[in-house]
Order: structure tokens, then sequence, then C-alpha cells
């Protein structure tokens, strides 16, 4: 079992602007963390 908790997207409500500040999934590592952690699930095979 895996248990991961990414949070969410920060958004600029301060400001009324309702822009995004910051993208979930954004990042080459958490993506990287997640197929891993997918295939180790599926078959315990890496990526490369």
């Amino acid at each position: 079992m895996i248990y991961m908790n990414m949070g969410h997207n920060d958004i600029d409500y301060e400001h009324h602007t309702n822009k995004d500040l910051s993208h979930t999934f954004d990042s080459e590592m958490e993506s990287k963390l997640i197929l891993d952690a997918l295939l180790w699930l599926g078959n315990g095979k890496k990526v490369e």
C-alpha cells in the first residue's frame, strides 16, 4: 500500500484574482515518485 498526500494548488484568493500560484504534479521529481511507486506496486521494476 502507498499513501501520498500531495496537497492542492495554491490559488490567490487573498487578492481576489483566483490565479494559480502553484500546480500539483508540476514537478519532475514528484512525477517520478508517483511512477516509481505505481511500478513497484505492479511489478517491482524501476523507471529509468
